[in-house]
């Protein structure tokens, strides 16, 4: 059988991971044996970051191809306005089928989630938020009914309260009857659970694995998979789970796999020593009250043997969409991607989750590329970030530059596929010397000799490290009077890779002329872009209600 002209793509996504907890990157407990397998087989790349490190900004950052500050996505809850094409614009406008299914987080979460993503370009789409009212919550009540009661009362897991809200689940698309329903079998379900934990985050699922919101995501992205298969579609597939997120809850048997004993200890929080305004803020008034178990050892092994309980459990999903590509066939002519929208700090430096804190933890993310249409084998190295996600995936489905929108990454196809050598590849990745980090008031500039400098801008405070020699960011040198030369030379490079962003051109600005966008620097002649039919998001306009789901 002849070979596809165009790869199938898939792009996997698991949420809040930090690829220092994955074995292939050095992690110390074996939670993840398919990922090892994969990036065993194909490439994966260690100094991968994510751009803007809170879930819906960096999600519309690999959508987009464009940081914070374009596309407007700069805190969560917000709806991502389509004046800037998606990569699913673009891969359907050049023959992809596309299909979009989990958790896409570029609605506000306090309404209705969509019922579709067309707006986003997916042709195909099911999504699943966090807070699990729709689709997922529909799915249960037919597959599992048995498990309805238990799948109602984890609604909204992920504030933490040992009560419910009415007036909230109603916003989020329960009705009258779930809500009422959650209420009476809320505090045997999960209210007792959460009392009886040392932290609210943490406790066993009262749903078995196979009526989980990750199986279901599983589903929905193998069912379509399967269709496009056999009607010989190229196609692109994003599969977007909410684990291994807080709160820190897997199924039996996967709760119980990993024992408290076994986990590594958090490294110590060399940022006492400092006494760093931002950090000391997070730490005391923080996300998620980790104050709470910080002191507690036996309390935070507990909590980390559960968070990879979830990645075990993900790992697994992950196992069944790699055998489904494998006995279909499908496996010569795919490109599967894994990767995460954001780290997970996991008690390291005292700190939890994500956001200002721009340790390893929080920022490096894994990035593995498998399949039978990957080329090179191994390690790389290369300094890249989300916003190179874009432009890759163009690259693999042969589109060619002059006919994507402006971004502001550059494409690392060639560092894993097709068959190329490095002098192929673009000269501005290659000269790549630092890349940029920023939510909020933090600002970081990693580069390609290993430092690390971040600055608080609310504060006037900062950190510098050099990776290399300290991996574990232990010794902050931003006060050191035998680094000012490099200190301040990181300060202006940062500066400027932070101006980057305003230097490149905004495509929902480019005026159309002729049915082209038409880009003109100076005198010389026009770039013209192809004109991607994108629709505004029904969040943006009055005609948002038609749009969100309605529970069966």
């Amino acid at each position: 059988m002849q070979k596809k002209p165009q790869p199938n793509i898939i792009y996997i996504c698991a949420d809040q991971l930090a690829a220092k907890f994955l074995n292939c990157y050095g992690g110390r407990v074996d939670s993840t044996p398919v990922l090892q397998s994969l990036a065993q087989e194909g490439s994966y790349f260690t100094r991968y970051y994510a751009t803007h490190p809170v879930c819906a900004p960096n999600r519309a950052t690999m959508l987009t191809g464009r940081s914070a500050e374009i596309h407007g996505i700069t805190i969560n809850n917000l709806a991502l306005s389509t004046g800037i094409p998606s990569y699913a614009h673009v891969l359907s406008t050049h023959g992809y089928r596309t299909g979009g299914f989990g958790k896409f987080h570029q609605t506000p979460m306090n309404r209705p989630v969509p019922t579709d993503l067309s707006w986003l370009g997916f042709d195909e789409s099911v999504v699943s938020e966090d807070p699990k009212w729709g689709p997922y919550i529909d799915w249960v009540k037919e597959k599992y009914p048995q498990h309805y009661t238990a799948a109602l009362a984890m609604t909204n897991g992920h504030s933490g309260e040992q009560f419910t809200d009415r007036d909230v689940d109603l916003k989020q698309g329960a009705s009258a009857e779930q809500a009422a329903l959650k209420n009476a079998v809320y505090p045997e379900v999960m209210g007792s659970r959460i009392a009886e934990s040392d932290w609210e985050r943490c406790y066993v699922s009262p749903l078995p694995a196979e009526a989980h919101d990750a199986s279901f995501i599983t589903e929905m992205g193998l069912d379509f998979i399967k269709r496009a298969g056999e009607n010989d579609d190229s196609f692109f597939c994003h599969i977007s789970y909410v684990d291994p997120h807080d709160p820190y809850d897997p199924p039996e048997p996967y709760a119980s796999m990993f024992n408290p004993d076994d986990m590594p200890d958090p490294l110590p929080a060399e940022w006492r020593k400092r006494s760093l305004v931002t950090l000391e803020n997070n730490y005391n008034t923080g996300y998620l009250n980790y104050k709470r178990i910080a002191d507690n050892p036996q309390a935070v092994k507990k909590f980390r043997s559960l968070y990879h309980g979830s990645l075990k459990f993900l790992d697994d999903q992950i196992g069944r969409i790699v055998t489904c590509l494998k006995s279909s066939g499908l496996w010569k002519d795919t490109i599967l991607v894994f990767s995460s929208d954001h780290g997970e700090l996991l008690g390291d430096h005292d700190l939890i989750s994500k956001g200002e804190p721009h340790y390893d933890g929080c920022i490096r993310i894994p990035l593995i590329v498998a399949g039978g249409a990957v080329t090179r084998q191994g390690e790389v190295d290369q300094l890249c970030s989300t916003l190179d996600l874009f432009p890759t995936f163009c690259e693999w489905a042969g589109i060619p530059g002059e006919e994507l929108p402006p971004l502001e990454g550059v494409s690392i196809a060639g560092l894993s596929t097709p068959e190329t050598d490095d002098t192929q590849l673009s000269k501005q990745l290659l000269e790549r010397r630092e890349i940029a980090v920023s939510i909020d008031t933090a600002e970081s500039i990693i580069t390609r000799e290993g430092w690390r400098l971040t600055r608080f801008n609310d504060t006037g405070e900062g950190q510098l490290f050099n990776l290399k020699e300290d991996p574990d960011e232990q010794h902050d040198l931003y006060d050191d009077p035998s680094v000012i030369d490099i200190k301040l030379e990181l300060l202006e490079r940062l500066i400027k890779v932070r101006n980057k962003v305003s230097r490149v051109p905004n495509y929902r600005n480019i005026s159309v002329w002729n049915g082209e966008k038409q880009m003109r620097h100076g005198l010389d002649e026009p770039r013209s872009i192809r004109v991607y039919k994108t629709g505004e998001s029904p969040w943006l306009t009055d005609t948002a209600e038609k749009y969100q789901w309605k529970g069966k």
